[in-house]
Protein backbone atom coordinates (compact mmCIF):
# COMPACT_ATOMS: atom_id res chain seq x y z
CA UNK A 1 0.00 0.00 0.00
CA UNK A 2 1.32 3.42 -0.98
CA UNK A 3 0.92 6.04 1.76
CA UNK A 4 1.22 9.84 1.84
CA UNK A 5 1.96 11.31 5.28
CA UNK A 6 0.58 14.86 5.69
CA UNK A 7 1.48 17.03 8.72
CA UNK A 8 4.01 14.24 9.29
CA UNK A 9 5.89 15.71 12.26
CA UNK A 10 8.80 13.47 13.24
CA UNK A 11 7.18 10.39 11.69
CA UNK A 12 4.77 8.63 14.03
CA UNK A 13 2.80 7.25 11.08
CA UNK A 14 5.96 6.10 9.31
CA UNK A 15 7.11 4.30 12.46
CA UNK A 16 3.72 2.61 12.81
CA UNK A 17 3.55 1.20 9.26
CA UNK A 18 7.24 0.30 8.88
CA UNK A 19 7.49 -3.07 7.16
CA UNK A 20 3.80 -3.09 6.25
CA UNK A 21 3.32 -0.21 3.80
CA UNK A 22 5.35 2.09 1.55
CA UNK A 23 5.50 5.77 2.50
CA UNK A 24 5.92 7.57 -0.84
CA UNK A 25 5.86 11.12 0.50
CA UNK A 26 5.88 13.05 3.78
CA UNK A 27 5.10 16.75 4.14
CA UNK A 28 5.13 19.18 7.05
CA UNK A 29 5.43 22.93 7.51
CA UNK A 30 7.95 22.64 10.36
CA UNK A 31 11.55 22.66 9.21
CA UNK A 32 12.70 21.27 12.58
CA UNK A 33 10.30 18.33 12.36
CA UNK A 34 11.26 17.61 8.75
CA UNK A 35 14.95 17.55 9.63
CA UNK A 36 14.31 14.87 12.26
CA UNK A 37 11.97 13.00 9.92
CA UNK A 38 14.58 12.82 7.17
CA UNK A 39 17.22 11.78 9.71
CA UNK A 40 15.14 8.67 10.48
CA UNK A 41 13.27 8.04 7.21
CA UNK A 42 15.65 9.20 4.52
CA UNK A 43 13.92 7.30 1.70
CA UNK A 44 10.38 8.62 2.29
CA UNK A 45 10.66 11.79 0.25
CA UNK A 46 10.15 14.04 3.26
CA UNK A 47 10.10 17.76 2.57
CA UNK A 48 8.94 21.02 4.08
CA UNK A 49 5.75 22.33 2.49
CA UNK A 50 2.79 24.57 3.28
CA UNK A 51 -0.16 22.26 2.70
CA UNK A 52 -2.63 25.11 2.33
CA UNK A 53 -0.89 26.20 -0.86
CA UNK A 54 0.22 22.85 -2.27
CA UNK A 55 -1.12 22.14 -5.74
CA UNK A 56 -3.82 19.52 -6.17
CA UNK A 57 -1.97 17.80 -9.01
CA UNK A 58 1.17 17.63 -6.92
CA UNK A 59 -0.64 15.82 -4.12
CA UNK A 60 -2.36 13.45 -6.52
CA UNK A 61 0.96 12.86 -8.24
CA UNK A 62 2.12 10.72 -5.32
CA UNK A 63 -0.47 8.14 -6.45
CA UNK A 64 -0.99 7.15 -2.83
CA UNK A 65 -3.68 4.70 -1.72
CA UNK A 66 -3.82 6.18 1.78
CA UNK A 67 -3.48 9.75 3.00
CA UNK A 68 -2.71 10.17 6.70
CA UNK A 69 -3.29 13.57 8.31
CA UNK A 70 -2.38 14.95 11.73
CA UNK A 71 -3.41 18.60 11.27
CA UNK A 72 -2.59 21.29 13.85
CA UNK A 73 -4.46 20.75 17.11
CA UNK A 74 -4.33 24.33 18.43
CA UNK A 75 -7.77 25.30 17.03
CA UNK A 76 -9.37 22.56 19.19
CA UNK A 77 -7.16 22.14 22.27
CA UNK A 78 -8.50 23.07 25.69
CA UNK A 79 -5.43 25.27 26.27
CA UNK A 80 -6.05 27.25 23.10
CA UNK A 81 -8.72 29.75 22.15
CA UNK A 82 -10.71 27.03 20.36
CA UNK A 83 -11.39 29.22 17.33
CA UNK A 84 -12.04 26.10 15.25
CA UNK A 85 -12.33 26.83 11.52
CA UNK A 86 -11.77 30.54 12.16
CA UNK A 87 -8.20 29.73 13.23
CA UNK A 88 -5.74 30.25 10.36
CA UNK A 89 -4.08 26.95 11.27
CA UNK A 90 -7.23 25.10 10.16
CA UNK A 91 -7.01 26.38 6.58
CA UNK A 92 -4.75 23.58 5.41
CA UNK A 93 -7.25 20.96 6.60
CA UNK A 94 -10.07 22.76 4.77
CA UNK A 95 -7.95 22.82 1.62
CA UNK A 96 -7.20 19.10 1.85
CA UNK A 97 -10.85 18.22 2.41
CA UNK A 98 -11.78 20.14 -0.74
CA UNK A 99 -9.34 17.97 -2.71
CA UNK A 100 -10.44 14.75 -1.01
CA UNK A 101 -14.08 15.56 -1.76
CA UNK A 102 -13.27 15.75 -5.46
CA UNK A 103 -10.46 13.26 -6.03
CA UNK A 104 -9.54 11.61 -2.76
CA UNK A 105 -7.53 8.38 -2.30
CA UNK A 106 -9.01 5.02 -1.40
CA UNK A 107 -8.27 5.50 2.32
CA UNK A 108 -8.06 8.61 4.52
CA UNK A 109 -6.87 8.69 8.14
CA UNK A 110 -6.83 11.53 10.65
CA UNK A 111 -5.62 12.10 14.22
CA UNK A 112 -6.20 15.03 16.56
CA UNK A 113 -6.90 15.99 20.17
CA UNK A 114 -10.19 14.81 21.73
CA UNK A 115 -11.56 18.36 21.43
CA UNK A 116 -11.61 17.96 17.65
CA UNK A 117 -14.64 15.71 18.01
CA UNK A 118 -17.77 17.85 17.87
CA UNK A 119 -15.98 20.83 16.30
CA UNK A 120 -16.95 22.55 13.06
CA UNK A 121 -13.86 21.02 11.45
CA UNK A 122 -15.02 17.57 12.57
CA UNK A 123 -18.42 18.17 10.97
CA UNK A 124 -16.75 19.32 7.75
CA UNK A 125 -14.57 16.20 7.61
CA UNK A 126 -17.49 13.82 8.20
CA UNK A 127 -19.74 15.55 5.67
CA UNK A 128 -17.03 15.61 3.01
CA UNK A 129 -16.07 11.96 3.44
CA UNK A 130 -19.60 10.61 3.52
CA UNK A 131 -20.69 12.61 0.48
CA UNK A 132 -17.60 11.29 -1.35
CA UNK A 133 -18.65 7.70 -0.69
CA UNK A 134 -16.31 6.70 2.13
CA UNK A 135 -17.16 4.32 4.94
CA UNK A 136 -16.15 6.17 8.12
CA UNK A 137 -15.09 4.86 11.53
CA UNK A 138 -13.97 7.07 14.41
CA UNK A 139 -12.94 6.60 18.01
CA UNK A 140 -11.10 8.01 20.99
CA UNK A 141 -8.17 5.82 22.01
CA UNK A 142 -5.57 6.05 24.77
CA UNK A 143 -2.44 3.86 24.88
CA UNK A 144 -3.45 2.79 28.40
CA UNK A 145 -6.22 0.75 26.73
CA UNK A 146 -3.42 -1.22 25.05
CA UNK A 147 -1.50 -1.86 28.26
CA UNK A 148 0.96 1.02 27.78
CA UNK A 149 1.54 3.01 31.03
CA UNK A 150 1.28 6.45 29.43
CA UNK A 151 -1.81 8.55 28.88
CA UNK A 152 -2.28 10.11 25.46
CA UNK A 153 -5.95 10.02 24.50
CA UNK A 154 -6.54 11.17 20.93
CA UNK A 155 -9.31 11.24 18.35
CA UNK A 156 -8.80 8.91 15.37
CA UNK A 157 -10.71 8.55 12.12
CA UNK A 158 -10.37 6.03 9.31
CA UNK A 159 -12.38 6.37 6.08
CA UNK A 160 -12.24 3.89 3.22
CA UNK A 161 -13.86 3.12 -0.09
CA UNK A 162 -12.70 -0.49 0.32
CA UNK A 163 -14.58 -1.24 3.51
CA UNK A 164 -13.13 -1.48 7.00
CA UNK A 165 -12.43 -4.19 9.55
CA UNK A 166 -14.00 -3.72 13.00
CA UNK A 167 -11.70 -2.45 15.69
CA UNK A 168 -10.87 -4.72 18.61
CA UNK A 169 -12.30 -3.55 21.90
CA UNK A 170 -10.83 -3.60 25.39
CA UNK A 171 -7.27 -4.04 26.57
CA UNK A 172 -4.76 -6.52 25.24
CA UNK A 173 -3.64 -7.57 28.70
CA UNK A 174 -2.39 -6.18 32.01
CA UNK A 175 -0.72 -2.80 32.21
CA UNK A 176 3.02 -3.07 31.67
CA UNK A 177 5.37 -1.78 34.36
CA UNK A 178 6.56 1.73 33.73
CA UNK A 179 10.07 0.61 34.66
CA UNK A 180 10.20 -1.55 31.51
CA UNK A 181 10.36 1.62 29.42
CA UNK A 182 13.09 3.37 31.41
CA UNK A 183 16.86 3.47 31.05
CA UNK A 184 18.15 5.85 33.70
CA UNK A 185 21.15 8.00 32.76
CA UNK A 186 24.06 8.01 35.17
CA UNK A 187 27.00 10.23 36.01
CA UNK A 188 27.35 13.40 33.98
CA UNK A 189 24.70 12.16 31.54
CA UNK A 190 22.13 12.59 34.31
CA UNK A 191 22.85 16.28 34.91
CA UNK A 192 20.71 17.79 32.07
CA UNK A 193 17.65 15.92 33.35
CA UNK A 194 17.80 16.89 37.02
CA UNK A 195 15.16 19.37 38.16
CA UNK A 196 16.99 22.38 39.68
CA UNK A 197 16.48 22.76 43.41
CA UNK A 198 14.78 26.19 43.24
CA UNK A 199 12.36 24.90 40.59
CA UNK A 200 11.56 21.83 42.66
CA UNK A 201 10.93 23.95 45.72
CA UNK A 202 8.68 26.34 43.80
CA UNK A 203 6.76 23.92 41.57
CA UNK A 204 7.15 20.58 43.34
CA UNK A 205 3.64 20.52 44.89
CA UNK A 206 2.11 20.83 41.41
CA UNK A 207 4.43 18.34 39.69
CA UNK A 208 3.57 14.67 39.20
CA UNK A 209 6.62 12.98 40.73
CA UNK A 210 6.83 9.19 40.69
CA UNK A 211 8.56 6.92 43.16
CA UNK A 212 8.96 3.67 41.25
CA UNK A 213 9.86 1.61 44.32
CA UNK A 214 6.99 2.80 46.48
CA UNK A 215 4.25 3.09 43.85
CA UNK A 216 3.59 0.05 41.64
CA UNK A 217 1.28 0.34 38.65
CA UNK A 218 2.22 3.92 37.78
CA UNK A 219 0.84 5.49 34.60
CA UNK A 220 2.51 8.60 33.20
CA UNK A 221 0.32 11.55 32.32
CA UNK A 222 0.53 12.96 28.79
CA UNK A 223 3.89 14.38 27.79
CA UNK A 224 3.20 17.61 25.91
CA UNK A 225 5.39 19.78 23.74
CA UNK A 226 5.92 22.02 26.76
CA UNK A 227 7.75 19.32 28.75
CA UNK A 228 11.18 20.62 29.70
CA UNK A 229 9.90 24.20 29.62
CA UNK A 230 6.77 24.12 31.78
CA UNK A 231 7.19 22.36 35.12
CA UNK A 232 3.54 21.54 35.75
CA UNK A 233 0.86 19.76 33.69
CA UNK A 234 3.27 18.83 30.91
CA UNK A 235 4.38 15.34 31.96
CA UNK A 236 5.69 13.24 34.83
CA UNK A 237 8.98 13.17 36.76
CA UNK A 238 10.97 10.51 38.61
CA UNK A 239 12.16 10.69 42.21
CA UNK A 240 15.76 9.70 42.82
CA UNK A 241 17.72 9.28 46.03
CA UNK A 242 19.11 12.19 48.04
CA UNK A 243 16.11 14.40 47.38
CA UNK A 244 16.70 14.61 43.66
CA UNK A 245 14.06 14.54 40.91
CA UNK A 246 14.68 14.08 37.20
CA UNK A 247 12.80 14.43 33.95
CA UNK A 248 12.10 11.48 31.73
CA UNK A 249 14.69 11.41 28.95
CA UNK A 250 13.69 11.75 25.27
CA UNK A 251 14.54 8.05 24.58
CA UNK A 252 12.30 7.00 27.48
CA UNK A 253 9.37 9.04 26.21
CA UNK A 254 9.96 7.72 22.71
CA UNK A 255 9.72 4.16 24.09
CA UNK A 256 6.44 5.02 25.79
CA UNK A 257 5.23 6.42 22.46
CA UNK A 258 6.19 3.20 20.66
CA UNK A 259 9.16 4.40 18.58
CA UNK A 260 11.88 1.81 18.01
CA UNK A 261 15.44 1.94 19.40
CA UNK A 262 16.92 3.13 16.09
CA UNK A 263 14.93 6.38 16.15
CA UNK A 264 17.09 9.37 17.00
CA UNK A 265 17.84 13.05 16.50
CA UNK A 266 20.60 14.93 14.70
CA UNK A 267 23.20 15.81 17.33
CA UNK A 268 22.67 19.57 17.08
CA UNK A 269 18.96 19.37 18.00
CA UNK A 270 18.65 20.80 21.51
CA UNK A 271 17.09 18.94 24.43
CA UNK A 272 14.27 21.48 24.60
CA UNK A 273 13.52 20.99 20.90
CA UNK A 274 13.55 17.21 21.27
CA UNK A 275 10.95 17.37 24.01
CA UNK A 276 8.80 19.71 21.93
CA UNK A 277 8.92 17.53 18.81
CA UNK A 278 8.18 14.33 20.73
CA UNK A 279 5.32 15.99 22.61
CA UNK A 280 3.74 17.00 19.30
CA UNK A 281 4.04 13.51 17.82
CA UNK A 282 1.82 10.41 17.78
CA UNK A 283 1.52 7.25 19.84
CA UNK A 284 2.81 4.53 17.53
CA UNK A 285 1.00 1.94 19.68
CA UNK A 286 -2.36 3.63 19.13
CA UNK A 287 -1.65 4.24 15.45
CA UNK A 288 -1.13 0.52 14.83
CA UNK A 289 -4.38 -0.34 16.58
CA UNK A 290 -6.27 2.23 14.52
CA UNK A 291 -4.71 1.33 11.16
CA UNK A 292 -5.49 -2.36 11.69
CA UNK A 293 -9.01 -1.49 10.48
CA UNK A 294 -7.66 -0.87 6.96
CA UNK A 295 -7.75 -3.89 4.63
CA UNK A 296 -4.14 -4.82 3.94
CA UNK A 297 -2.88 -3.49 7.29
CA UNK A 298 -4.57 -6.03 9.58
CA UNK A 299 -1.23 -7.30 10.90
CA UNK A 300 -0.61 -3.96 12.62
CA UNK A 301 -3.20 -4.94 15.21
CA UNK A 302 -0.84 -7.66 16.45
CA UNK A 303 1.90 -5.05 16.94
CA UNK A 304 -0.31 -2.47 18.66
CA UNK A 305 1.00 -3.61 22.02
CA UNK A 306 3.96 -5.74 21.07
CA UNK A 307 7.19 -6.13 23.05
CA UNK A 308 9.06 -2.99 24.01
CA UNK A 309 12.10 -2.50 21.82
CA UNK A 310 15.44 -1.35 23.16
Amino acid sequence: MRCLELFCGIGGFAAAVAGHAQVVGALDLSGHAMEVYRHNFADHGGRQAHLEHLGEEELLGYEADLWWMSPPCQPYTTRGKQRDLEDHRARSLVRLMEIIGRRGPQVVGLENVPGFRGSQAHALVLETLREAGYQVAERLLCPTELGIPAQRERYYLIASRRGLHPWSEGTSGPMRPLADFLAAPTGEALTPYLVPGPMLEKHGPGMRIFDLEAEPGLVANTFTGAYGKTWQAAGAYLRLGQGRVRRFTPPEILRLMGFGPAFGFPEHVSLRQRYKLIGNSLSVWAMRAVLAAVPGLEALGQEAAGPVQG
